[in-house]
C-alpha cells in the first residue's frame, strides 16, 4: 500500500469497473476529456476513475463525488468531430482518493487499497460455496456465474471472482455498487450482492400479493354483479313479486303504503328508476341508495300528541327545577299560548345564563310538559354552513345537515329541538352559519326549509326550537332580532342547598346504588362544600362533589370500613382535603387605607373584586397593573381625573398629584377584567389612599362613574349582590338607576344586604366616610355644602 502523486480524476454517471477487468467507454463531458488527455500525456495514461453521487447532474461539485474509487489505465481509441472520446479503460486497483483539486479537470491524491488475500484459499471456498447456494435460489444472480465456477481454479482469486459477479449485475444501485467496491474482504462483498437480492426478491413478492388481491377484488365485484343481475332474472321468471329481500321493492311498497308527500314520492320514484339501471356495486348506485335511505327515513308527516295540561306541565317543570319561577312562569304563559292558538309562530325562546344552572335541563322538560320528543343538536364551535344545510350529494361522503339529522333521529316533524350554545358559532372562508340558522328560526320561512342534501324543501313549522347562550352579546344581531331572551342567573346559596337536598344527592346515590339510609347529607355538610368547595353560577361542581365523596363511601365501605356515614363539614374536610376557597375571608380582614371591594360580574356569575391604590413620590403618573382592559383602563382615568378635579372638596393637597405617581392594581393579574362598573370604587380607593381615611371592610359598591361626578347604572346587579353576601358584606352601593333591578335579588340575600342606591360620587362618600363634602365644586348637580378643615397627607 503507498501513497502515489496526483493523478486527473475520471467521473463517470454511476458506472463502475471494478480491479483487473478492461471496458469500453464513451466519453463526452468536457473536464473528463480534459482529464483523460492530461492523463496519456503526462502520466502514461494513469488515472483515477470515481462515480458521482447525482448521475444526473452535469457539473457535479466535489462534495458530490465519492472518494473511494480505481486506479486505472487509459487510452484513447478514437476521437471525434464533436470532442467526445472513445476510450478503452484497464482497471488495476482499487484505491482511496483525498485531496480532490477542481481545475480544467478533476483531480486528487490517491492510496492504493487491496483486498485482503491473506486467507485466499478459505475465502475462496466460502465464496464458491455461497455462489452456488445464490445460483440455484436467487432468480437475479447471473446464470454466467455458473460456468465461471466450473472452470475456476482452486488456486484463484476469490476477490476477482466475486468483482466477475458484481460486474455481471448492471441492474444494481449506485449505492450497492459502490459498498462492493469499497469492501476489501471478498465474503463480505459477496454477502452484500446477496442481502441486495434477498430484499429485490422480498419486494417483488409485495408486487405479486398486491397484485393478486387486486385482481381477486376485481373478480370479486364481477362476480357479484353477475350473481345479482341472474337473481332478478330468476325472480321476473318466477313472478316473485312479494319484494322479500329485494330493496328496489321494499322502497316501492313503503311509497304504496305510507302517506309522503306527492313531491317526494315523486323524486324518490326518480331516484329509484335511476338506481335500478345501474350496476349495484358501482359508487353511483351506493350514493343514490344513500340518498333514498335518507329521504325515506326522514319524518315527513308523523307527529307526536301533545299534552294540553298546563298543571301538569307545571308539575313537571317543578319536579326537575327548583326556583325559577320566573322562567316556568313565563315557558307556562308560552305553552298556554300555543294550546290556545294551536300555533307556535313567534319569537324563538333563549335560555341565556352562564354555565351550570339548568338551561339544557330545562328545555327537557319542556320537551316533556308539552308531551313531545326532544332532540339536542351542539353549535359550539361550527364554522361550516354545510353543518347546517348540509352538503350536496354529489360530494364524497355527503349527508344532510344537523337539522335534518336531528329530525330523523328523533323521528317526528314536531319535536322540542334544542339549538345548544348558540352563542359559539363562527363564521370562516367556508361560510357564515349563522346565517345558515336565520332561515331555520324564523317562523316566516322555516316552512320551507331548503337542505343541500335532501333538495327538496322541509318543513319546520312545526317543531319547537329552544336555544341556550352562555352570552348574549356573542349572538349576531339578525338572529337575536328573531329570539325572546329568558334569562336563568347564578343560583344563591340557599338555592344550591335546596337543590342538592331535592336533586343532586338522590340522582347521585341512584346512579351509585346506595342506600340514602346508609350516606346522609347533612345540611352543614352541603353548606361546607356549597361555600368553601364550589365558585360557581350553577352546580355541576357542587353534584361532583357530592359523587366524589359517595365514591369515597362506596371504597370504605366494600373495604367493611363503616357501614354508614353521615356527612358533615368535618367529614367533608377529612374526604375532600383542605378548602378550595375562602368566602368568608373578606370579614377577617384589618380596616385598610386604599383597599375597596368593588362588584364584578363573570362566567360564573357575581364576585368580589378588590382594588388597591398607593401613591409615592414621583412625577404625577397613573400606572395601572392587573390585566385591565380599555374599558377599564378609561374607567380608571375618569376616576382619577374626577379626584383630581376635586381635590379641595376631598380635602387633598394640589400638589401630591404633581409630586407622586398613583398606582392602581387590580389583583389576580393573570384574569383578564374589563367594564365600566367599576369607576366608583376606582375613585373611592383613591380618595381613601391620599386621605388616609380607611374604608370600612364590610360595604361593597358597583357603579360607573362620569367627569362630573355622576353615578351610572351597572348590568348583572343580580349576581353582584349574591357574591356580596356570600362574602360577608353588610351593604353594597348600588346607581340609583338599578333600583327597578332590585326585585331581581333573592329576598334571602335582600333580608340580610343593606342595598343603598346613589346618584352622585359625593353620596358614595358620605356612605362610606361618614362625612359630607366641602367646596366640592366639579360634582354636577349637588348642593351647596359648609366648608371644613382640609386633611393633610
Amino acid at each position: 500500500m503507498s501513497t502515489q502523486n496526483r493523478l486527473p480524476v475520471l467521473v463517470t454517471r454511476g458506472s463502475y469497473i471494478f480491479p483487473t477487468f478492461e471496458q469500453v467507454l464513451e466519453i463526452g463531458r468536457e473536464k473528463t476529456t480534459t482529464a483523460v488527455k492530461e492523463a496519456v500525456e503526462k502520466n502514461e495514461g494513469l488515472v483515477l476513475i470515481v462515480s458521482q453521487k447525482k448521475p444526473l447532474d452535469d457539473e457535479p461539485d466535489i462534495k458530490e463525488l465519492f472518494n473511494f474509487g480505481v486506479l486505472a489505465k487509459v487510452n484513447v481509441k478514437k476521437e471525434w468531430k464533436d470532442g467526445t472520446l472513445t476510450v478503452n479503460i484497464n482497471s488495476l486497483e482499487r484505491a482511496e482518493l483525498k485531496n480532490f483539486e477542481l481545475g480544467e479537470f478533476y483531480s486528487a491524491e490517491y492510496t492504493e487499497k487491496k483486498p485482503n488475500e491473506k486467507n485466499n484459499k478459505e475465502n475462496l471456498t466460502k465464496v464458491t460455496k455461497l455462489m452456488k447456494a445464490m445460483i440455484t435460489s436467487q432468480d437475479e444472480f447471473p446464470s454466467e456465474m455458473d460456468s465461471i465456477l466450473k472452470d475456476w481454479k482452486v488456486e484463484g482469486n476469490a476477490s476477482v471472482l466475486v468483482d466477475n459477479a458484481a460486474t455481471l449485475m448492471p441492474f444494481m444501485p449506485i449505492d450497492k455498487k459502490q459498498a462492493i467496491l469499497e469492501e476489501l474482504d471478498p465474503v463480505k462483498r459477496i454477502a452484500i450482492i446477496n442481502d441486495f437480492l434477498d430484499e429485490k426478491r422480498q419486494s417483488a413478492d409485495i408486487e405479486s400479493s398486491i397484485s393478486k388481491k387486486i385482481k381477486s377484488r376485481v373478480d370479486e365485484q364481477q362476480r357479484e354483479y353477475y350473481l345479482r343481475e341472474k337473481l332478478k332474472a330468476i325472480k321476473e321468471e318466477l313472478g316473485d313479486l312479494d319484494g322479500e329481500g329485494d330493496d328496489i321493492k321494499k322502497y316501492k311498497k313503503r311509497l304504496e303504503i305510507e302517506p309522503f308527500p306527492e313531491n317526494i314520492k315523486k323524486r324518490i320514484l326518480q331516484e329509484i328508476e335511476r338506481y335500478e339501471t345501474m350496476p349495484s356495486a358501482s359508487s353511483e348506485a351506493n350514493i343514490i341508495r344513500t340518498y333514498i335511505d335518507w329521504m325515506m327515513d326522514t319524518p315527513w308527516w308523523k307527529k307526536t300528541e301533545e299534552k294540553t295540561n298546563l298543571t301538569y306541565a307545571r308539575k313537571v317543570l317543578d319536579e326537575h327545577h327548583y326556583g325559577l319561577d320566573k322562567v316556568k312562569e313565563r315557558i307556562i304563559e308560552y305553552l298556554a299560548v300555543k294550546q290556545n292558538t294551536n300555533k307556535i309562530k313567534g319569537q324563538i325562546i333563549t335560555l341565556v345564563g352562564p354555565p351550570g344552572v339548568g338551561k339544557t335541563s330545562l328545555a327537557k322538560s319542556i320537551s316533556e310538559a308539552m308531551g313531545r320528543e326532544f332532540v339536542k343538536i351542539s353549535l359550539g364551535g361550527i364554522r361550516d354552513e354545510a353543518e347546517i344545510r348540509g352538503h350536496r350529494k354529489t360530494y364524497v361522503g355527503a349527508m344532510p345537515g344537523r337539522i335534518i339529522q336531528g329530525m330523523k333521529k328523533v323521528g317526528v316533524t314536531n319535536p322540542v329541538f334544542l339549538l345548544d350554545e348558540i352563542d359559539k358559532m363562527a363564521s370562516d372562508y367556508k361560510g357564515d352559519p349563522a346565517s345558515a340558522m336565520l332561515e331555520v328560526l324564523d317562523p316566516e320561512q322555516n316552512s320551507k326549509f331548503s337542505d343541500h342534501y335532501l333538495e327538496e324543501e322541509y318543513d319546520l313549522s312545526n317543531v319547537v326550537f329552544i336555544a341556550t347562550a352562555n352570552y348574549p352579546d356573542n349572538i349576531p344581531e339578525a338572529l337575536y332580532d328573531r329570539m325572546e331572551i329568558i334569562e336563568l342567573s347564578s343560583y344563591t346559596e340557599i338555592e344550591k342547598l335546596k337543590i342538592a337536598q331535592e336533586y343532586l344527592v338522590p340522582k347521585v346515590l341512584k346512579e351509585h346504588e346506595v342506600d340514602a339510609k346508609n350516606l346522609v347529607f347533612t345540611s352543614q355538610g352541603l353548606e361546607e362544600i356549597i361555600k368553601f368547595y364550589t365558585r360557581e353560577a350553577g352546580v355541576r361542581q357542587l353534584e361532583r362533589w357530592i359523587a366524589s365523596i359517595t365514591r369515597k363511601f362506596i371504597v370504605k365501605l366494600l373495604n367493611k370500613e363503616i357501614e354508614k356515614l353521615e356527612v358533615t363539614p368535618k367529614v367533608v374536610n377529612e374526604l375532600l382535603k383542605k378548602r378550595i376557597f375562602e368566602h368568608t375571608e373578606k370579614e377577617k380582614e384589618e380596616l385598610q387605607v386604599g383597599v375597596v371591594t368593588g362588584l364584578a360580574y363573570t362566567q360564573f356569575g357575581g364576585d368580589i373584586l378588590p382594588i388597591e391604590v398607593t401613591h409615592f413620590p414621583g412625577k404625577g403618573g397613573l400606572i395601572l397593573t392587573g390585566k385591565l382592559g380599555d374599558v377599564m383602563k378609561e374607567s380608571a382615568t375618569i376616576a382619577y381625573d374626577f379626584v383630581k378635579s376635586n381635590y379641595k372638596g376631598f380635602g387633598i393637597p394640589k400638589e401630591v398629584f404633581t409630586e407622586n405617581d398613583i398606582h392602581i392594581h387590580v389583583p389576580e393579574g393573570a384574569v383578564p377584567k374589563d367594564g365600566p362598573s367599576a369607576g366608583i370604587t376606582i375613585a373611592t380607593a383613591i380618595v381613601s389612599a391620599l386621605t388616609n381615611k380607611p374604608v370600612p371592610k364590610d360595604i361593597g359598591m358597583t357603579g360607573e362613574i362620569t367627569l362630573r361626578g355622576l353615578v351610572f347604572p351597572i348590568g348583572g346587579l343580580r349576581e353582584k349582590s349574591i357574591s356580596a353576601h356570600r362574602s360577608g358584606l353588610k351593604k353594597i352601593l348600588i346607581p340609583w338607576k338599578n333600583q327597578k333591578d332590585i326585585d331581581d335579588i333573592p329576598e334571602e340575600v335582600r333580608n340580610v344586604l343593606a342595598i343603598v342606591p346613589v346618584q352622585k360620587y359625593s353620596e358614595v362618600f358620605e356612605q362610606v366616610f361618614g362625612e359630607k363634602l366641602s367646596d366640592f365644586t366639579k360634582e354636577l348637580p349637588i348642593a351647596t355644602v359648609e366648608s371644613s378643615q382640609k386633611i393633610k397627607i
